[in-house]
């Protein structure tokens, strides 16, 4: 089967959808945490793997700011403030986590340092919308164009479908589930074949 990337252009389209949504900036700590709930088939006593997330996901060059988070922090955000720095934990280590920070609303932290251990609140997609996201669904097919830019696709005929299914099968989300329905929306962002193109 054919393999296919996201076109760069569509990348760009996804991070302008994302960069003007009232999402925080920390909503990828949260992804982090719900991706390993779904890998170790539990809520509660998670490791927080924070570097190893962003360094997946979010790495877009090296240096002092090396990660790309596509969630403003500005009203008028430009691509130079949404660079993140390397020093992860400076933002989501217990001991620099701050406690107006929305990851307090749907994870509980035991302990400190690197033998701290955290657990998701029960339903904790809906603190997640209301905190994180304003209210606001997140367009989902936005979302995993960004997450999977330099990633492959084996595919006939790719699409968005596509990509929401890389975005479940990834974080471990069922499109009928509650906490699926209640944090994105579908179809918000159309992609089609068009938008992608066979690797090379």
């Amino acid at each position: 089967m054919t393999e296919y990337v996201l076109t760069e252009e569509a990348v760009r389209d996804c991070i302008d959808e994302l960069v003007e949504l009232p999402v925080h900036r920390h909503f990828p700590g949260y992804l982090c945490l719900v991706r390993e709930a779904g890998q170790e088939g539990r809520t509660t006593g998670l490791e927080f793997e924070y570097n190893e997330f962003f360094d997946a996901f979010f790495r877009v060059a090296d240096g002092d700011k090396p990660y790309f988070v596509p969630f403003k922090e500005a009203d008028d955000p430009n691509w130079p403030t949404l660079r993140f720095n390397e020093n992860v934990a400076g933002t989501y280590a217990p001991s620099s986590l701050r406690d107006t920070s929305p990851l307090r609303d749907v994870a509980n932290v035991d302990g400190s340092g690197h033998g701290a251990t955290w657990s998701l609140v029960d339903e904790h997609w809906i603190p997640a919308c209301t905190h994180f996201c304003n209210s606001t669904r997140i367009p989902v097919e936005a979302l995993a164009g960004f997450l999977f830019r330099d990633y492959t696709f084996s595919a006939h005929a790719p699409d968005g479908n596509t990509l929401v299914d890389a975005f479940c099968e990834e974080f471990y989300y069922g499109r009928a589930s509650d906490e699926f329905q209640h944090l994105y929306e579908m179809g918000a962002v159309d992609l089609g074949s068009e938008d992608f193109r066979e690797h090379e």
